[in-house]
């Protein structure tokens, strides 16, 4: 995640009235994790643009204005949208956000010209650089409005675009995690200094006076922290996630009804163990508030009581207080598990369950253990098992268990109710039923049903 902004506003694309910083200035100094990915950020200000010259000069993604808050549609979007999309550049739309207007009616024009994303659009974008004279608390309140409402329609968690000073001084440093930060920082440096309460950043604005093949002038030009594949897992659009049957089911890592999110360099994935001989794992932290988290939906098919199991491999499993936050039956509470109790399934707890969907179990990667030491948490396959009366399998369940479940916690103080996309990796998986008791058959649309 990056940090300061410096713009002209005769620059155009995700550019502002803000002076350009410099590397002594003070903030976080984070540098890549490896391999970066070329993109660029457009406007108007391009003129008419050849998006077939632009993808042979390397760049790889492009973001595109919808509007300069309510009072400036911009003229390109439509052609710069259908542009990089057809020239195979990976496209995202952004909206220079105006808190001095009317936050849900900007969001509600944002969308009406985005229109339905699509499975390789990039997440959309708030630029954030400017605070119509009000306080840090008012414009962080009207920043939170647009999120919410534009995550509400999309599924996906918006990035925010801004830079140290201004988020610092102009937000107050507001904790919007886990949107990942897209950081404007003009500077040669090869690490830019980004803003509180990011610890790292997915996108760089370095330059605004870049020259691209295709485009007359000057032009913004990012990195992404990462590769190509990690910023191929910011795209997809929403996926159905399946039934859980009336017997219970499994739902690992990558199906349908599993989202891992947060900063996608700091979600390592591994293809030597776990259930389904694959895991996901992140470092904890002490912060008050996640970086990152996975999260299983669940969609019962009948209503009932069922354990719940969690897969703790102890090649990876090493956080001591791992917090889950649960969502099940209309009761929110949280479970504090030590993922090193059992090398296998552990429970989490028997449960009362109602019959469809908007239940869930959360984890986060805030568990109060400090990121300096180093801690591994993981995030692998959750286990459902019917307890009363139902033919789920079941037959090898996990011997641990978690501490009393306590009711009514929320994480980041409140419970998060919003539509998630598919899984880290990709869609449901498709091996072919286990014929051991810890595995089962695939769940209709995303995990797998008891065997």
């Amino acid at each position: 995640m990056t940090r300061a902004l410096a713009i002209v506003m005769f620059l155009g694309a995700c550019t502002a009235d803000l002076p350009a910083e410099s590397t002594d200035e003070a903030g976080l100094e984070v540098c890549g994790s490896g391999p970066t990915v070329k993109g660029i950020d457009v406007s108007y200000y391009q003129g008419t643009i050849d998006w077939a010259r632009v993808r042979a000069d390397g760049v790889e993604f492009a973001f595109s204005r919808i509007s300069d808050g309510l009072n400036t549609i911009d003229s390109k979007f439509a052609a710069n949208w259908a542009g990089s999309k057809a020239a195979g550049v990976l496209r995202g739309a952004y909206q220079y956000f105006r808190p001095s207007q009317d936050a849900l009616a900007q969001a509600d024009l944002f969308l009406e010209k985005l229109g339905p994303l699509g499975a390789d659009d990039l997440p959309p974008v708030i630029d954030v650089e400017a605070d119509g004279g009000l306080s840090p608390s008012q414009v962080a309140a009207k920043v939170r409005i647009w999120i919410d409402r534009v995550e509400a329609a999309t599924g996906r968690r918006p990035i925010i675009y801004t830079g140290f000073y201004f988020w610092r001084d102009s937000v107050g440093s507001a904790d919007f995690l886990p949107s990942p930060l897209w950081h404007a920082q003009y500077t040669t440096a090869a690490c830019p200094n980004i803003a509180a309460p990011w610890t790292d950043w997915a996108l760089w604005q370095f330059t605004d006076s870049g020259r691209v093949a295709g485009i007359t002038g000057n032009v913004d030009v990012n990195r992404f922290n990462g590769t190509r594949e990690q910023l191929l897992a910011l795209t997809g659009e929403p996926r159905a996630c399946g039934v859980i049957p009336a017997e219970g089911g499994l739902i690992d890592d990558g199906d349908a009804c599993f989202r891992a999110g947060g900063t996608p360099t700091s979600l390592r994935q591994v293809s030597t163990v776990g259930e389904g001989s694959d895991l996901i794992w992140t470092h904890t932290t002490d912060r008050a508030t996640e970086d990152n988290y996975a999260e299983w939906s669940l969609v019962f098919a009948e209503g009932g009581r069922y354990q719940l199991e969690v897969s703790t491999p102890a090649a990876y499993a090493q956080s001591t207080q791992a917090r889950y936050q649960l969502e099940l039956g209309g009761v929110a509470q949280e479970v504090v598990l030590d993922q090193t109790a059992v090398d296998g399934w552990q429970s989490l707890g028997a449960f009362d369950v109602t019959a469809g969907g908007e239940q869930r179990v959360h984890l986060g990667d805030n568990t109060g253990e400090p990121g300096a030491e180093m801690v591994k948490l993981v995030f692998d396959g959750l286990r459902i098992t019917r307890l009363d009366g139902g033919s789920g399998s079941g037959s090898d369940a996990g011997s641990g268990s978690g501490a009393e479940p306590r009711r009514g916690a929320r994480r980041g103080g409140r419970l998060h109710r919003r539509r998630r996309r598919g899984g880290a990796r990709g869609g449901a998986r498709s091996a072919a039923p286990s014929s051991s008791s810890s595995s089962s058959a695939l769940i209709s649309g995303g995990g797998r049903a008891g065997s």
